[in-house]
């Protein structure tokens, strides 16, 4: 977050009507902003933007450059943020999201946040200033260049000589937009590629390490030498031409001048492999600076995170790049879902959000996979209703919240005119806030070493979900027990109503053989009465083989429990990947019925069926 130590003053005459006129160019009405003088040689920019809707600016910055006219233009640019692009903070978080993906698909390295909020910058600026140059360009009194164009001329050019490729796209695209003759912004030609930087390492000959180490020295050069091949192939795969690259920009802010998140990810691929590009030469940082006037450069909450996963608009492949030659479709579909970075997986989500908990993230990506498979368990208590998905538009009136506005929708029906052309999206109901019921599901999963690993994206770990938030949603409660070999079993002491711990224990992963807890199991129902039509007890497990451990085999002195538990439940379904179906008889011996699966791939369809038909 950006924090300037110049004091804040009280808006003069001059400071009122420039804020003023700027409101009206967007017909919009916001607090007004915080003027801190002098705020820019500490803040890094002489204006910038923040969530709930603010605005700072230092007047300062433009006097001393002999822009004071165009201070108005400066605030129309910050009204621009909270009007179009990013408009909202998760939209930002969204915008961000998709510049990281799309860092990730050309470099080995982790996204930095530098990157990240200099290429959502750069997208959300283009936005902004392409529309408001044409707002300025309508406005009734309007004389000559528009403002944001005048303001552009003095602030956009690099310095002479400048090698930065990426800022020489971003002028270029403006000129294109804005109509501007070449070389008004930015050199006629782009600066050269720059050679990459070729690093020299004299290692010693094996044999002289001690011998302790040398098999560790071994491994890592190893390891050194397939991080160089990974990085020498993205590098060779990236295509960087900053003529066609810059009209390429142009055309996507054409494209998506209504849409920032969509269009995100296009501008994203496009831009990133310059920043890879001054990467692999060692060179120095943009001439744009890092996130410019954004200035909330915080990561998102695991509720807001949930939100981002939850948009379909960031669920598919990275697109190819727009300026790639054609070549055959299938060949072209088949290269993308190759390269690194490309699907959004469990993995790469990890990757992507390294400073959230390992849990939360899992959490948030698992449930919103889980989300289209979801069934209420039980029949529904009277609930209070909460809003979550999107619902059709309507009118946005005047003293409305301006939050509520949908400005997508608003813009593409031409002028905004409060209360008649602006407009709102409702909400439907999505998960209502429900009584607590009686109904308890205890869900054990196999973590076994033939199980697939959760941060690899396991569909056990899916299929639980599903049945987890399924009972959740019908009030219920859930408690979760990974089990392993002998004595490798972890879990919850007790059923709980919070989606974040249960995953996280569904995401816990030992590795080992497969052996049921039936000592832990039996314990759990000893002293408990037979369930009844109000208090239901529902046992799954989801395991890929070896489940003949739950009734005895092997550890015969524990052979009655599971028919003794099955005797307090109301139901009792394992869900197998059994194909010689070793446990059918023992199963039905002991009253469980069991759903066999051909692949663990067709668990999370067999638990989204399985809840359909425990509800009724």
């Amino acid at each position: 977050m950006r924090t300037g130590t110049a004091p804040r003053v009280p808006m003069d005459d001059t400071v009122r009507a420039a804020w003023e006129r700027a409101l009206a160019l967007w017909g919009v009405r916001l607090n007004d902003p915080e003027v801190l003088p002098g705020a820019h040689a500490t803040a890094g920019a002489p204006a910038w933007f923040t969530f709930p809707p603010s605005i700072s600016i230092d007047p300062d910055y433009l006097s001393e450059r002999g822009l004071a006219d165009e201070l108005w233009s400066m605030l129309a640019h910050e009204i621009g943020h909270h009007v179009l692009a990013p408009s909202t903070r998760i939209d930002g978080l969204k915008v961000r999201h998709q510049m990281a993906r799309a860092l990730a698909a050309v470099s080995p390295r982790p996204p930095a946040a530098s990157d990240i909020g200099l290429l959502a910058n750069l997208w959300n600026d283009l936005l902004v200033n392409t529309r408001l140059a044409q707002l300025q360009r309508a406005e009734g009194d309007a004389v000559g260049e528009a403002g944001i164009i005048r303001l552009g001329r003095v602030l956009y050019p690099a310095p002479a000589g400048s090698a930065d490729r990426l800022w020489w796209v971003y002028c270029r695209a403006y000129e294109i937009l804005w109509r501007l003759p070449a070389g008004t912004l930015c050199a006629v030609d782009a600066p050269p590629a720059p050679p990459p930087a070729i690093a020299h390492e004299e290692l010693p000959p094996l044999d002289t390490i001690a011998e302790k180490h040398r098999e560790k020295e071994r491994i890592l050069r190893e390891r050194k030498a397939e991080s160089a091949r990974i990085a020498a192939e993205l590098a060779g795969a990236r295509t960087t031409n900053p003529v066609v690259d810059a009209a390429l920009v142009a055309d996507s802010v054409r494209t998506f001048g209504a849409d920032p998140v969509s269009g995100a990810v296009r501008f994203g691929v496009i831009a990133a492999p310059y920043i890879a590009e001054r990467q692999d030469a060692a060179s120095e940082p943009s001439v744009g600076g890092g996130v410019g006037c954004a200035a909330d450069d915080t990561g998102p909450t695991p509720d807001e995170l949930g939100r981002i996963l939850a948009d379909q608009r960031l669920r598919g492949d990275l697109p190819v790049h727009p300026g790639a030659p054609d070549g055959d479709a299938d060949a072209e579909e088949e290269e993308s879902a190759q390269q690194p970075g490309q699907r959004l997986d469990v993995a790469r989500t990890l990757g992507l959000y390294s400073d959230l908990a390992p849990a939360e993230v899992l959490a948030a990506w698992y449930r919103t996979e889980a989300s289209r498979w979801v069934r209420p368990y039980t029949r529904r208590a009277p609930v209070q209703p909460t809003g979550g998905l999107p619902g059709p538009l309507e009118l946005w009136e005047t003293g409305d919240a301006l939050g509520d506005i949908d400005w997508a929708a608003t813009l593409r029906g031409g002028p905004v005119i409060p209360g008649v052309t602006t407009r709102r999206r409702t909400e439907l109901d999505d998960e209502p806030v429900v009584r607590e019921t009686s109904l308890e599901i205890d869900l054990y999963i196999d973590s076994s070493g033939s199980m697939r690993h959760p941060r690899r994206g396991s569909p056990a770990v899916l299929a639980g979900t599903i049945l987890a938030l399924s009972v959740l949603r019908g009030g219920g409660r859930v408690r979760v027990t990974s089990f392993s070999a002998a004595g490798q079993v972890a879990g919850m002491e007790r059923a709980t109503r919070d989606p974040v711990e249960i995953v996280g224990a569904l995401c816990v992963f030992f590795g080992g053989g497969t052996s049921f807890p039936l000592d832990l199991y039996g314990s759990r129902y000893a002293g408990l009465p037979r369930a009844t039509g109000e208090v239901q007890r529902h046992v799954v497990v989801l395991s890929d083989d070896g489940l003949v451990s739950m009734f005895g085999v092997g550890n015969e002195p524990f052979g009655g429990v599971a028919r003794a538990v099955r005797e307090k439940l109301t139901t009792g379904t394992l869900v197998l990947m059994d194909r010689l179906h070793r446990v059918s008889d023992l199963a039905q011996r002991d009253g469980y019925d069991v759903v066999y699966l051909s692949s663990m791939d067709d668990a999370p369809a067999a638990c989204a069926a399985l809840a359909e038909r425990l509800h009724g």
